[in-house]
């Protein structure tokens, strides 16, 4: 009975396996995020940001989460301000948002769209900022990042 019982099981199991219904059809390309926002801006002007979502040929009408995160570079990711986008239709999703202070700024869309998580990012510059301000600015997010990667890197043999 037990050696019956050895050769029908698995083989029920088999069967059951192979009779799952088909699989859906997924794309194999990726998905793309355009975003779409001014480069200058001055202080307190809102701004929309545009995120264009597709997928080969076709825009995407399904994305299941689109957020827009803006941050000073001076002040660090940490203080972002993470925004829910609003589907516009044909593809696009934006948000709108208002700069109090001048500096540099990253916005970076998170898209969840079709089993794929795309996360492009993008600098804007709000105010009158020469071009040296703007260097510096970057010079020291650079040196910050330096920094911060200096954790426990020593190898012991």
């Amino acid at each position: 009975m037990k050696k019956l019982l050895l050769i029908v099981v698995p083989a029920l199991l088999l069967m059951v396996g192979c009779t799952s219904a088909p699989e859906e059809e997924t794309s194999l390309e990726i998905v793309e995020v355009t975003m779409e926002l001014p480069e200058n801006v001055k202080e307190e002007a809102e701004v929309v940001v545009k995120t264009l979502v597709t997928q080969g040929e076709e825009k995407v009408e399904d994305a299941k989460e689109v957020q827009i995160e803006i941050w000073n570079v001076e002040k660090g990711k940490e203080n972002s301000v993470l925004l829910d986008a609003e589907h516009m239709g044909d593809g696009v999703y934006e948000v709108k948002h208002s700069f109090d202070e001048k500096g540099v700024y990253r916005v970076q869309s998170h898209v969840t769209a079709r089993d794929m998580h795309v996360m492009p990012t993008k600098q804007m510059v709000v105010g009158d900022m020469s071009q040296d301000e703007i260097d510096t600015i970057l010079e020291s997010e650079v040196e910050e990042e330096e920094h911060d990667d200096s954790g426990d890197s020593g190898h012991h043999h």
